[in-house]
């Protein structure tokens, strides 16, 4: 399996290109981002995202990590508008352009896509038609850009209020509907755990479409090993079914991060 680690959760006393390397001392091949400071910036200059990105890229060749993915918008569409309202649709897509040149010029191979929440006034299905339509239009641009997309599903229980994509088959039907080489389904184990369960049932039904699996213990969003879920169970099987994706850890260190890395990589092995 190769295991991967979000870097916005882990040395958060250390500036943001530093993580990079100390992940890497921790035994990491894999990170990822969301939209820190070196994140694509609503207003930036092109100069000015063009540079963070090359800070970022240089950064991860030094320490020898491959950066996997950055983040569209916010997961309730505050910044980027979020697909379930079309009357944003225009904020969103432009978004989508800053973000997609920002993973190319520092060598970042994909791009997280949050639905935004449910939207007042709108019934369940114009929202699933205005995501599709959005996912369709996103697409598009991911497959001219050469950058994939990880739609990701969320809780709406404990973290994220009016979220709209709660459900991993929802999330795996919009995928296989956009029929999209470049949109796959990130499979979060964590917000899958509180809103569904079953997590090895709804692996194996959707890994045709998972580009991708987030980890952190239920609940708490802390170690793996500090929850209700077994994760090395959850890994014997993803590698069963094939996966060759990143499994990669998304939660709140309880233990100095260094230390807690290590040991949860000690755990799942």
């Amino acid at each position: 399996m190769q295991y991967g680690v979000c870097l916005e959760m882990v040395f958060t006393d250390r500036p943001f290109l530093d993580r990079i390397a100390l992940a890497a001392d921790a035994g990491f091949s894999y990170g990822e981002m969301w939209m820190g400071d070196f994140a694509p910036v609503a207003g930036a200059t092109d100069a000015r995202a063009s540079k963070q990105a090359a800070h970022v890229r240089a950064a991860a060749e030094k320490a020898g990590m491959t950066i996997t993915s950055a983040v569209i918008g916010s997961p309730d569409g505050r910044l980027g508008g979020g697909l379930t309202d079309a009357a944003r649709r225009a904020e969103w897509l432009q978004r989508t352009d800053a973000t997609l040149a920002y993973c190319r010029e520092a060598n970042i191979g994909a791009a997280i896509v949050c639905t935004g929440n449910r939207v007042k006034g709108l019934s369940p299905s114009q929202m699933r038609t205005n995501v599709l339509d959005g996912l369709k239009a996103t697409a598009e641009k991911a497959e001219k850009a050469g950058v994939n997309l990880w739609l990701e599903v969320l809780n709406d229980k404990v973290n994220h209020p009016d979220y709209f994509l709660t459900q991993s088959d929802e999330g795996g039907a919009l995928c296989r509907e956009v029929n999209s080489p470049r949109l796959k389904l990130l499979f979060d184990c964590y917000h899958i755990q509180i809103m569904e369960g079953d997590l090895t049932g709804h692996l194996r039904k959707n890994m045709d479409v998972i580009g991708h699996i987030h980890s952190a213990g239920h609940p708490g969003r802390h170690e793996l090993w500090l929850g209700e879920t077994n994760y090395p169970f959850l890994v014997r099987q993803l590698e069963e079914m094939g996966y060759k994706g990143v499994f990669a850890l998304e939660y709140m260190p309880t233990l100095p991060s260094a230390e807690s890395l290590r040991k949860t990589l000690q755990y799942l092995a």
